[in-house]
């Protein structure tokens, strides 16, 4: 089962390749550091590779906040790649940082290579033809790579007998420490490890053959809601083609999706996998930094780095362990980005940036009667159906963060919001989709409002339930749609009367207390409320549906 379910994830990322127009795919990034377990007596500096726009990617809405003493962005003096620094002096009893972006990443697909290739002088590409301290071209590297592209005589052969031997006979060893150092020598004896292992060796072969290559170092976005990625860095390569440009690989990731959908070598999924990162990389990677033996800008004390892929600090000049986020103390999310612009967060995520008194604008997109009754504390009123009269409360600044939220995954209110919001040129727009049911349900911050009583459990009926109690025809049932009259005029549950929530106690007193009441509304927030006023008033036969869930098993609506 396990492999079947993988086969059909490659067979999603494969189906890429056949669309003219590239996907993408979008997400926020946080990156929180904090050094603070460290002694006061102690200076901390640190290093972070600090993503751009490029070809592939934009990048946008960057923040960096935090208590350091200083910061700037720089770059390395030999590959240019951008470097966010902080730094805290002695004395200093907390250190955080937390530096923020939004990516928008293309998927790249590079093939249609020319007839004919065009003349070009290798000095132009010298760096990216020379060796690195753990990355020689000489020797045995040089011996192996001749006799990989023995009769080779384009750049592009010389490259893809490069690539299928990389991708024949390396292979993934889970057990490597983060991407791997990337130790050629050792890797040609052991040709096991992680990504920049596998990376090393196939630009090594490359620049030992004549072929300029290079690594790119970077994160993963994630795919779900909310991802923690602090262990998501990967890398990737590319080699440069005269006449056409640099040409994306990644036989990294062959060899990682092989080891996950245990797949073979002369499986037919793992030719399609091969097919697909000759010239192929999927969309979700953020491109941070090239190079190999960094000497940062400010230079660190330390040895110059191997790699850049990972955040660096030094503690007194001693360097922490980037491959420990844990001990280093540094915690990377993603946050998908939907199709309609807004990002998704968590209770977990609300609740840190609460916690952390971060600058953002959280809004209650609910009836203000549903508001004045219980919210998140600190939270804003901003009803969605009276969105245009309030936008004053927006703020003047259209990159500011701003979260809504409304009654649960079921509501729509918190996204009408949102796309309201962005419409009006907001770009750091949040939905917290699940919602107060959620927030309170785990004991979160509150304010409760003097109607407000401690959540109760409500009974529960089914769709196909109600539908039969309904089809038997029988007088003693009452269902009540609590949602506006325009919402019940757009399609109801069949039978149902009109009882919205905002008037319930003045006119639920009309319903008959023998007969059993069914309240219902979209996502379960208003009919909670209908349900508990119900309560107060003396009935005691009660049930709560969800229309959404009524539509969900496909059952008749009614429109009037």
């Amino acid at each position: 089962m396990r492999k079947i379910l993988y086969l059909l994830f490659i067979a999603a990322l494969l189906s890429a390749a056949t669309l003219a127009e590239a996907k993408t795919a979008s997400g926020i990034i946080t990156m929180d550091f904090d050094l603070s377990r460290y002694a006061s007596d102690q200076n901390v500096r640190l290093w972070i590779p600090y993503p751009v726009s490029s070809t592939y990617q934009d990048i946008s809405n960057v923040k960096v906040s935090g208590d350091y003493m200083g910061s700037a962005v720089y770059t390395d003096k030999k590959y240019q790649t951008p470097i966010l620094y902080a730094w805290w002096p002695s004395g200093a009893d907390s250190r955080k940082l937390t530096l923020s972006f939004k990516a928008v990443r293309q998927e790249v697909v590079r093939r249609d290579f020319p007839k004919k290739e065009a003349a070009w002088d290798p000095a132009d590409y010298a760096m990216w033809l020379s060796p690195s301290s753990l990355g020689p071209i000489d020797g045995p590297v040089k011996k192996l790579a001749d006799s990989i592209t023995r009769g080779k005589t384009s750049v592009l052969a010389r490259a893809r007998a490069i690539y299928d031997w990389t991708c024949e006979n390396t292979y993934r060893n889970p057990a490597t420490v983060g991407c791997g150092k990337g130790d050629v020598c050792a890797l040609l004896k052991n040709p096991g490890g992680k990504c920049t292992d596998i990376h090393s060796v196939f630009v090594a072969l490359c620049r030992a053959a004549g072929v300029p290559a290079r690594e790119i170092f970077g994160v993963r976005l994630g795919k779900k809601e909310v991802q923690d990625i602090s262990t998501w860095q990967h890398c990737w390569a590319e080699f440069y083609l005269p006449g056409y440009g640099w040409v994306p690989v990644d036989p990294a990731d062959v060899r990682k999706m092989m080891l996950k959908g245990n797949l073979k070598p002369d499986d037919p999924e793992t030719a399609k996998l091969r097919d697909y990162f000759w010239g192929g990389w999927d969309a979700y990677r953020v491109k941070l930094a090239l190079g190999r033996d960094l000497i940062l800008n400010p230079p660190q004390q330390g040895a110059p780095l191997n790699t850049f892929g990972y955040p660096y600090a030094e503690v007194s000049g001693k360097p922490l362990d980037f491959y420990d986020p844990a001990s280093f103390s540094y915690a990377l999310t993603s946050y998908r980005v939907t199709d309609d612009g807004f990002a998704l967060i968590d209770t977990n995520g609300l609740k840190n940036l609460l916690d952390k008194k971060e600058d953002f604008l959280l809004f209650d997109a609910r009836s203000p009667e549903e508001y004045q009754e219980v919210h998140i504390k600190g939270a804003l009123s901003l009803p969605v159906k009276q969105f245009a009269q309030h936008t004053a409360l927006l703020p003047a600044d259209r990159s500011q963060q701003i979260i809504f939220y409304c009654n649960g995954v079921k509501c729509g209110k918190s996204k009408k919001a949102a796309k309201k919001a962005i419409a009006l040129g907001y770009n750091n727009v949040f939905v917290y989709a699940q919602g107060i049911p959620v927030w309170e349900e785990k004991g979160m911050p509150i304010y409760a409002g003097p109607g407000y009583e401690k959540r109760i459990e409500t009974t529960k009926i089914a769709p196909r339930e109600l539908e039969a109690l309904l089809d038997s025809g029988k007088g003693n049932l009452i269902v009540v749609d609590v949602r506006d009259p325009e919402e019940f005029a757009a399609g109801h549950i069949p039978r149902a009367v009109n009882i919205p929530v905002t008037v319930f106690a003045d006119r639920s007193g009309s319903l008959d207390k023998d007969k059993k009441i069914v309240v219902y509304c979209n996502s379960g927030g208003r009919s909670y409320n209908a349900y508990r006023k119900l309560m107060k008033l003396g009935y005691t036969n009660i049930c709560q549906a969800i229309f959404a869930d009524w539509k969900e098993a496909g059952l008749p609506v009614k429109k009037s």
